[in-house]
């Protein structure tokens, strides 16, 4: 069975994006960029909520077109046009980016099945409310993140507010040049000691 990674920057005080959807806190410099596209290449499916997804299918297909466009964002664009894509979101009724699949009901079974095909690990990009429902349904194995030292006080948080407590297991962790700092947790195979869920 292959997992599903959450995959996002993340700021001090636990935000994923800012009071208005912000991201430009996100520090992707080569070095960091260089270690997300190493992990890229065992990527089997992208995952976005609705909102990334917009925002993704809106500016991906126009890379080649744009003569401003770095090398590094053409490569990318090359990757994320061929990989398979689901979007998940109830308000959305179709989704014509290449190689998308819309995911509109029944989002554990389908989950579910998706992740017991053969291939790499499904990644959902960002989409803390997107996290939260595969969270809360239990389909998340992995979270994958970059911690940015940089405070908000408000926003998207990535682990949902009410929910009860729980214990990660860290497999892996790298700093950065920048003060940045890479996390990955798993979510099962944790002991919890104190009687927490």
């Amino acid at each position: 069975m292959r997992k599903l990674i959450s995959f996002t920057h993340l700021t001090l005080d636990g935000y994923a994006n800012g009071p208005n959807g912000e991201l430009e806190w996100a520090n992707v410099e080569p070095e960091i960029a260089a270690d997300v596209d190493a992990r890229l290449k065992a990527v089997g499916a992208a995952v976005y909520g609705r909102v990334v997804y917009g925002m993704m299918a809106g500016y991906w297909p126009t890379v080649n077109a744009n003569p401003d466009s770095s090398e590094h964002d053409r490569a990318h664009m090359a990757w994320v046009e061929a990989i398979p894509k689901l979007v998940i979101s109830r308000s959305l009724t179709r989704a014509d980016w290449n190689n998308t699949t819309l995911i509109r009901d029944d989002v554990a079974a389908q989950v579910s099945a998706l992740k017991a095909h053969p291939g790499g690990p499904l990644m959902v990009f960002g989409s803390p409310r997107l996290v939260h429902l595969l969270a809360r349904l239990g389909l998340v194995d992995e979270y994958l993140m970059y911690l940015n030292p940089v405070t908000l006080g408000g926003g998207t948080p990535l682990f949902e507010p009410g929910q009860p407590a729980g214990m990660l297991k860290l497999l892996e962790s790298k700093t950065f040049g920048a003060g940045v700092t890479m996390l990955r947790y798993a979510t099962s195979g944790v002991v919890v000691p104190g009687g927490l869920p």
